[in-house]
């Protein structure tokens, strides 16, 4: 029976579950854990008055939260909202608070101020970079009922953008913000080139033509980011342009590289 003993929360007396965090002093509750940061993950070496003072420290920063200017806002899945003048942001790794629900798309701080801010200061920022993970899969067809490869091969890339920092904060240590809600998809003829080839002119009969019927980009590059640019896939690239943007406008606003 002893195993199946429900202990108090440590911070309210309430009840806990079987899955309930267990800091030093004991469990805490669902509830009390819903007032601590969502990048919070050290409870086994946290005590109740760490706990306490966590939350407290949280208050004030709603309060400040809510009088400061979030001028800039970056993320489709995890956010990152900044306030330059002060030299501070807060982040989330997903606004979505239900397991089915969908994310949110977040315009202003009053958005996300039910998750709970933690200002985080420029100056906190140890170390940010900027990972883009890949994943690729060949395209095939059916040939007399198998499937083949295209000739030439054609693959199709998928991309996910993250904003990685270390932090020197009371109880954060790191945060990883992913950009973009779902994976952008780019569909390649070939494999991909090296991601940072810069734009190859299109030149000749090719270039000409693609450039009055497309305009754009067709009339400087055929290549971007390794990929090869085609009427049917240069949305996909333009996206992937976007999050790198986003990504690097964080990193050079936080640290000022």
């Amino acid at each position: 029976m002893g195993l199946f003993k429900k202990e108090p929360c440590v911070l309210c007396g309430g009840k806990t579950g079987l899955l309930d965090k267990k800091c030093y002093d004991g469990k805490v509750c669902k509830e009390c854990a819903g007032k601590l940061s969502v990048w919070f993950d050290n409870y086994k070496g946290c005590d109740r008055s760490l706990l306490e003072a966590q939350i407290e420290i949280r208050k004030t920063d709603l309060e400040m939260a809510e009088r400061m200017n979030f001028n800039k806002i970056f993320g489709d899945h995890g956010v990152i909202l900044i306030d330059e003048e002060e030299k501070k942001f807060i982040a989330f790794p997903e606004t979505n608070t239900k397991f089915f629900g969908s994310q949110r798309t977040v315009k202003s701080f009053d958005d996300v101020r039910d998750l709970g801010p933690d200002l985080i200061s420029f100056s906190m920022v140890k170390d940010l970079k900027i990972d883009i993970s890949e994943t690729w899969n060949e395209e095939k067809h059916s040939v007399n009922g198998e499937q083949a490869s295209y000739s030439p091969p054609r693959y199709i890339y998928f991309e996910n953008f993250t904003v990685k920092m270390k932090i020197d904060h009371p109880f954060i240590k790191s945060i990883a913000v992913r950009l973009n809600n779902s994976a952008v998809s780019i569909h390649n003829v070939g494999r991909r080139l090296d991601p940072d080839a810069e734009r190859a002119p299109v030149t000749g009969v090719g270039g000409a033509i693609l450039g009055a019927v497309f305009g754009g980009a067709y009339d400087t590059a055929e290549i971007a980011h390794g990929f090869r640019c085609t009427p049917d896939n240069l949305h996909e690239i333009e996206k992937y342009e976007k999050y790198l943007r986003d990504a690097r406008e964080i990193e050079r606003i936080i640290t000022g590289r």
